[in-house]
C-alpha cells in the first residue's frame, strides 16, 4: 500500500494540534505568551511508520504549519523533514510505545524548532533585550504545556490506532 492508513490519522492528528495550539493562542492574545507546539506532531510519525508513510505525513503536515504560522514557506517543512530523518534513524534506541521516550524527544524537537525559528527569522532583533524576554517565555511557557499536551496527544493518537483497528506497535523495529 502507497500510504499507510496510520498517517492519515497522524495527520489528523497533527491538524488538531495546530488548531488547538492556534485557538489558545487567539485566546491568550491579551497577554505576551505564545504556545509553540509543534515538537510532537513529528515524533510518532517517525518512529511508527515506513519511510514512505513517515515521509508524506511530515511532509504534509510541514505544508500544513507553513501555511498557518508565519513563517518563510517551506520553513518547518524543510525543518520537520529534517528532525524526522533524524529521529527515524535513532528509532531503534527508544521505545516509542510507552510516552517516556516520546516526551523526551518531543521536548527536545519543540526546542530545536523555537531555536530555529529564532536563528532563521529574528536576526535583527538580536540586540533587543525584550526580544530575548519574549522567546525564553515563549520557550518556558510552551514546554510547561508540553507536559500536559504531549501525553494527551501521544495517547490520542494510540486510541485512535486501537478505534480504527489498526496496528498499535511500531514496524520495522527488530524484536529481541
Amino acid at each position: 500500500m502507497l500510504l499507510d492508513q496510520r498517517a492519515i490519522i497522524m495527520f489528523g492528528a497533527n491538524a488538531l494540534l495546530i488548531y488547538l495550539s492556534q485557538l489558545i493562542n487567539s485566546a491568550m492574545s491579551v497577554w505576551p505568551v505564545y504556545l509553540f507546539l509543534l515538537g510532537p506532531m513529528v515524533v510518532l510519525p517517525a518512529l511508527y511508520l515506513r519511510h514512505q508513510s513517515y515521509f508524506i505525513c511530515t511532509l504534509i503536515t510541514g505544508f500544513w504549519v507553513d501555511a498557518t504560522l508565519g513563517a518563510p514557506f517551506g520553513f518547518f517543512t524543510s525543518l520537520f523533514l529534517v528532525a524526522g530523518a533524524f529521529m527515524f534513524s535513532i528509532r531503534i534506541r527508544v521505545r516509542p510505545e510507552h510516552n517516556y521516550h516520546p516526551i523526551l524527544l518531543a521536548h527536545l524537537l519543540n526546542l530545536f524548532f523555537i531555536a530555529a525559528l529564532t536563528l532563521g527569522t529574528g536576526r535583527e532583533y538580536f540586540g533587543v533585550a525584550s526580544f530575548w524576554i519574549q522567546v525564553l517565555t515563549t520557550l518556558f511557557c510552551s514546554h510547561l504545556a508540553l507536559l500536559v499536551v504531549a501525553p494527551w496527544f501521544f495517547n490520542l493518537e494510540r486510541q485512535l490506532f486501537e478505534i480504527c483497528h489498526l496496528e498499535t506497535e511500531p514496524e520495522d523495529l527488530p524484536r529481541l
